[in-house]
């Protein structure tokens, strides 16, 4: 019993682990991706970032992820990988969160060398959340979405509440910030860790022990 209570809960806690589990590539460089036809049932047009605020945009975005959970037996790589580059990328800004991760480091980059950054940092991302996807199964938890706060005039936290079926509730909070594109996600936080200070951790870490260089190439 204990044990089927564990791996319950291990299955419910999917939106918070994929953030904060650093790993290797899934999404290839984008002109190598061969995207196959998109499956029936999750696929849907992207929301207007600029015209949706951000409590809308989160709601819709973890409705996709619940949504491709929920179909069976999906274990195709390249489906997983065009999934994630086409349904859930466009929510994130992946430009702030690497100079948020990179710190000095990152502005010490050209130009070429800050996009492989970036292309580094999102690939450790949605690694994590892609090696996690085909665990998660039914039942999904109950996810209650807060009111929003402001933090600033450019800026919006909206927080929700992971009520499992046993255990205790999950706060995940992320934070929006607004870009020319519309409002874009930059950070997220589990029970109070924050997905952008743990991949700066990671990122000191790998740069002490090996070198700049292994986050470029």
């Amino acid at each position: 019993m204990e044990e089927q209570r564990m791996r319950r809960m291990q299955r419910l806690s999917f939106l918070a682990t994929l953030l904060l589990v650093p790993g290797l590539s899934v999404a290839q460089p984008e002109d190598t991706v061969q995207t196959p036809p998109p499956p029936p049932g999750y696929y849907r047009p992207l929301p207007d970032y600029r015209s949706n605020n951000p409590a809308q945009l989160l709601e819709d975005g973890i409705a996709r992820l619940q949504m491709f959970v929920a179909q069976k037996g999906l274990r195709d790589p390249q489906v997983l990988t065009a999934f994630l580059n086409e349904q859930i990328a466009p929510f994130f800004d992946f430009d702030r969160m690497a100079r948020l991760v990179g710190g000095r480091f990152y502005d010490q980059l050209d130009e070429t060398q800050k996009a492989r950054f970036r292309r580094r940092l999102s690939n450790m991302f949605f690694s994590a959340l892609s090696r996690n996807l085909g665990a998660y199964a039914d039942p999904q938890p109950r996810i209650d979405f807060l009111p929003p706060r402001r933090r600033g005039a450019d800026e919006v936290e909206v927080a929700a509440r992971v009520l499992p079926w046993r255990g205790y509730p999950i706060r995940l909070v992320f934070r929006f910030a607004r870009t020319p594109d519309g409002w874009k996600i930059y950070d997220a936080s589990y029970n109070g860790q924050s997905a952008v200070l743990y991949y700066r951790r990671y990122v000191m870490e790998q740069i002490r022990r090996y070198g700049p260089q292994i986050l470029l190439d």
